[in-house]
């Protein structure tokens, strides 16, 4: 029965309960632990992470830690500036770091900052029991944990303050991750990842793998299948939303063959504002203001497509980066009434009753050298 699909499921909304769930894992982990991450701060909850990995290595976990390179640009940009994995920058790092931190000013975040290995960095480096890769270069924008081969979290959450709650600028953030129990799970991920294998029917990973070989990239043809498909309702929450002609087209002529079209993104992002309010604006025009674009006063983290058919969310944004040089990773499950799906949906909904609605495509203003430049680059 539908009721019953997905009983294994259950959706993390935000960090405030992603996290809490993520360290009792931890704490209760037998034998392994396997975390995937983009982002890692030095801050208060990079931290109390950081504790609860020791602790499991301490009491004979295994732990395995892989901490993308690519990440150390932004985790030393912006917020606390501290990364704390990646202490040191080449010089092309702080070339690129600086450039974000002119493009990007944010108001309340620290202008200098001395990132210094901390002694629970040493400890958790140096244990026997714990294997971290930290300097290889991956980009590899997917976020999940396995425990013990039977616990599976994924989704969009950074390990980060600002994802537990807001960032320096008071903006709250807003994202998922689920928690699937049973070791089919964390199987089923692996055959994904390594082969491009699906091996459920009531689910399936959407990704873009580099450890395929040859190297696997779905996710622009997954999603673009979700817009393609929709025949009575599409909805697009993302956090950053490049205006790629594939997809607007897509977009819009579901809109014409009378699909019910809602797009949700941040009011103002953190980055790539610009480009989002040029991608809304053009499905605005396009539809003579048919399409229901909201602007949510949260930073909207999450990356979500759903038709009446399937839902998807994860890590993929919709920019030509995530499609085409990006590692990915989404979970897709059948837009059911299984609880799972309803919570899902439910949490959609709250998000764009607590957003503001745009009628008009004219009063959504961007600063088009910065919406341009960022059009060639995402």
């Amino acid at each position: 029965m539908e009721q019953e699909r997905y009983r294994d499921l259950t959706l993390l909304v935000d960090g405030k309960n992603a996290f809490p769930e993520i360290l009792r894992c931890m704490e209760q982990a037998q034998k392994s632990i396997y975390i995937n991450m983009f982002i890692w701060r030095d801050d208060a909850i990079g931290n109390r992470l950081g504790q609860a990995v020791l602790a499991a290595a301490e009491r004979g976990v295994q732990v395995e830690l892989s901490i993308d390179r690519y990440g150390v640009v932004l985790e030393k940009s912006e917020e606390c500036k501290r990364s704390f994995f990646h202490k040191k920058q080449t010089l092309t790092e702080k070339i690129k770091t600086k450039g974000l931190e002119i493009l990007y000013p944010m108001p309340g975040a620290p202008k200098k900052t001395r990132d210094e290995e901390t002694e629970l960095y040493r400890r958790i480096m140096s244990h026997p029991s714990i294997r971290v890769s930290e300097a290889v270069f991956k980009a590899d924008h997917s976020k999940y944990y396995i425990f013990d081969d039977t616990i599976l979290i994924m989704g969009g959450i950074n390990v980060e303050d600002k994802e537990n709650g807001a960032d320096m600028q008071g903006r709250v953030y807003q994202d998922y991750m689920v928690k699937m129990e049973g070791a089919a799970h964390a199987e089923a991920l692996r055959a994904k990842l390594q082969r491009g294998e699906n091996l459920r029917e009531d689910y399936y990973f959407g990704v873009n793998s580099k450890d395929c070989r040859p190297h696997f990239f779905e996710m622009e043809d997954r999603y673009f299948e979700l817009i393609a498909g929709a025949k009575k309702e599409l909805t697009i929450t993302m956090a950053y939303f490049s205006p790629l002609k594939k997809f607007t087209d897509a977009i819009l002529e579901a809109y014409k063959r009378g699909v019910k079209v809602t797009v949700l993104v941040p009011e103002r992002a953190n980055y790539q504002d610009s480009i989002n309010r040029r991608t809304v604006r053009r499905l605005l025009k396009g539809s003579a203001g048919g399409i229901t674009v909201y602007m949510s006063p949260k930073m909207v983290h999450t990356k979500l497509v759903a038709n009446e058919s399937w839902i998807s969310f994860g890590s993929t944004n919709i920019t030509k980066k995530a499609f085409r040089q990006l590692s990915e990773l989404n979970l897709f499950v059948k837009n059911d009434e299984s609880a799972f799906c309803k919570a899902l949906r439910e949490s959609v909904a709250e998000n764009q009753h607590l957003s503001k609605q745009i009628t008009d495509y004219k009063t959504i203003s961007y600063n088009y050298i910065l919406g341009w430049a960022e059009g060639l680059l995402l």
